[in-house]
């Protein structure tokens, strides 16, 4: 059974689904060790974009213990992933309410609350969960993006800059620093970025629009 575990806990997305499939049937794990499985094999389907069996799973996982931040964290993540951004912000908010000190959680708040309009809440969710992990690159991308939408060119600049120092290929990045620089005037290098942003994903300027940021 440790094998099994340890493929359930991997990252290797068919052998979580495989192992923890196999955790669920056997059925002889305790209520909190059964919603680990039900977890993991529902952010395995998230990846997959197998939504509906991601929610079934992670309802299970919440069922089964619903004091695991965890779960509700990627609950969250999964609405995220279908654009159900109010459902997102519920369920992170449970994720912080369970564990304060739960940066990516906060992270994935500010987004949720970006997309949805809510700056100032989207600020204060970046700014905490980077007094709780300085540096995180998603989360200066996040706080770049709000401060895009808050037409503050000079502070997304500066984050979207940390950030592509950090991962310098992030297609999300390049594209906000792209608009960040076209707000600032500088036309040339705003192109480059959003050139190279479009290289990296090709979806990207779409993505944008759908997160209410409308790009050339």
């Amino acid at each position: 059974m440790s094998d099994l575990w340890d493929a359930c806990n991997g990252q290797n997305i068919e052998l979580v689904i495989e192992a923890c499939t196999r955790v669920i049937e056997a059925n002889k794990e305790p209520p909190e060790r059964l919603a680990v499985a039900f977890n993991n094999r529902g952010n395995a389907y998230t990846t997959q974009g197998e939504y509906d069996r991601a929610m079934a799973d992670l309802n299970e996982a919440i069922r089964l213990n619903p004091r695991n931040p965890l779960a509700f964290n990627n609950r969250g993540y999964a609405w995220t992933r279908q654009d159900q951004h109010e459902r997102a912000v519920a369920d992170f908010g449970r994720a912080v309410q369970l564990d304060p000190d739960y940066a990516a959680a906060f992270n994935n708040r500010c987004w949720s609350r970006a997309v949805l309009g809510a700056l100032t809440e989207a600020l204060a969710d970046c700014d905490e969960s980077l007094r709780l992990r300085p540096n995180a690159p998603t989360t200066l991308d996040s706080r770049g993006f709000v401060y895009l939408r808050l037409d503050r060119p000079q502070q997304a600049l500066a984050d979207y800059n940390a950030a592509l120092g950090l991962r310098p290929q992030a297609a999300t990045s390049l594209y906000g620093r792209g608009l960040a620089y076209l707000k600032l005037s500088d036309q040339a290098q705003g192109e480059r970025d959003i050139a190279a942003a479009r290289q990296a994903d090709p979806d990207v300027a779409s993505k944008f629009r759908r997160w209410g940021v409308a790009g050339p």
